[in-house]
């Protein structure tokens, strides 16, 4: 039972970090657009941390999606017969999730390696390239494991 407590604190709070990211870009971009109609200026990078905070917010949701199995599938045979097509393709669609999981934190982690020290920045807000990276493939690190728990639920027949 414990770990079902677990399960839930640690969906919820990538839920609403994610939920936060998006109101964050939400408010940057309606702020933004009301203070040009209004006094004639804007948000400075606004663009940018609309960008960021938006990406960030959908990397932050993508270890709830797969650790719940809740991405996008068509259920055609499933649906038909579910005893005979759900679980062999639902373990399917698990392993296919975690190597896509595995295969975009492998690229953007060889990214981020490679970048370490660099002097580079983001153009508007001047945003270490490196430090970004490093969240990012924070984030997909998070995904993958949650990819992982994934398979685990599927194999052992049980509900993230």
């Amino acid at each position: 039972m414990q770990s079902l407590t677990l399960k839930k604190i640690v969906s919820n709070s990538f839920l609403a970090l994610a939920g936060m990211c998006f109101l964050f870009g939400t408010a940057v971009t309606v702020s933004d657009v009301c203070l040009r109609a209004i006094a004639g200026t804007n948000i400075p990078g606004a663009i940018e941390l609309t960008s960021l905070s938006i990406g960030l917010g959908a990397l932050l949701s993508m270890p709830v999606c797969y650790a719940k199995q809740g991405h996008v599938s068509a259920r055609l045979l499933s649906e038909l017969a579910p005893a005979r097509f759900a679980r062999p393709f639902g373990l399917l669609g698990s392993f296919v999730s975690l190597g896509f999981a595995g295969l975009i934190l492998w690229a953007v982690g060889q990214n981020a390696l490679a970048k370490i020290g660099s002097p580079e920045t983001t153009p508007d807000l001047g945003l270490p390239v490196p430090i970004a990276l490093t969240v990012v493939t924070l984030a997909l690190l998070a995904a993958f494991i949650a990819a992982l728990s994934g398979v685990w639920f599927v194999v052992r027949n049980e509900r993230a």
